[in-house]
């Protein structure tokens, strides 16, 4: 017997939230459909071409389609080895690199499973945002990043290599350093963690602006600091002793806004 829509989706394991046919929402890590009206991205993409970097469920790449999009190509990486993740994360790094393996390696994939549900046409490539070049995946009227600069060793070489296949515009979206992007607005700066946790950088909102001008984009569009929720599959950083002593370091800080608001994140729009 073949499994239902809810079935599958069950079944499956979910970074995105995606609102799927018969009033299913995937259980997802993180719930990106309350900050859609805060990403600076075009109403149309009417005859776009479109490129989703990171794309992991799809989310964004099934929004741009949404907006009319005649193509869209979507990027991620098919082996969690090639992960630019810090080295030192430990045991949840293991753990997290076999079930990405898993999820990639089954044919009834998140992303598989959302893009039959939607009747989608994207087009899911394994690529690494370094590989992004003309000849690889040629050129694209719109691009979309997201919440993966924090992740990479190297955010800048990451925006350049995306600079050189877009021939339109970009919209970069990341998460941020909150508490600095509110007390020095216009100081660029990051805080490198790079040990105990599966990203290197948290840049406040104007070290994510020197990132992306860094890298060669004019920004035209910025947005203020938002916070992306957490979804329901997404484990709640525990509010206790030890965390309320943790208040005076960066760390402690970040876990409570991220239990009570989310992940501070900002987006810019820019053109190459």
């Amino acid at each position: 017997m073949t499994p239902s829509l809810s079935e599958r989706v069950a079944a499956a394991r979910w970074y995105h939230t995606i609102d799927l046919p018969g009033g299913i929402a995937t259980p997802g890590h993180f719930d990106h459909r309350p900050v859609v009206g805060r990403i600076p991205m075009p109403e149309s993409l009417a005859g776009m071409r479109c490129l989703d970097v990171g794309t992991w469920d799809g989310f964004w790449a099934f929004e741009m389609e949404r907006r009319g999009a005649a193509e869209v190509v979507a990027v991620d990486l098919a082996d969690p080895a090639q992960w630019d993740w810090p080295p030192h994360t430990g045991g949840g790094m293991q753990a997290n690199q076999r079930a990405y393996l898993e999820y990639v390696k089954s044919g009834d994939s998140a992303f598989a499973i959302a893009r039959a549900a939607l009747g989608s046409k994207v087009e899911r490539r394994a690529l690494s945002v370094y590989d992004l070049t003309p000849a690889a995946v040629g050129e694209f009227d719109f691009a979309f990043l997201g919440t993966l600069l924090m992740h990479l060793r190297d955010p800048v070489r990451a925006l350049a290599a995306l600079r050189s296949v877009c021939r339109g515009e970009a919209v970069i979206a990341d998460g941020v350093d909150a508490i600095p992007s509110y007390l020095r607005p216009r100081t660029p700066a990051a805080r490198l963690e790079g040990l105990s946790e599966p990203w290197w950088w948290q840049p406040s909102r104007a070290g994510l602006h020197r990132m992306v001008e860094s890298a060669g984009w004019t920004i035209t569009q910025r947005t203020g600091v938002y916070f992306l929720p957490l979804g329901v599959a997404h484990p709640r950083p525990p509010v206790g002793w030890a965390t309320l002593r943790a208040l005076a370091s960066a760390q402690g800080r970040e876990r409570l806004i991220v239990r009570f608001r989310g992940v501070p994140h900002a987006a810019v729009r820019a053109v190459p």
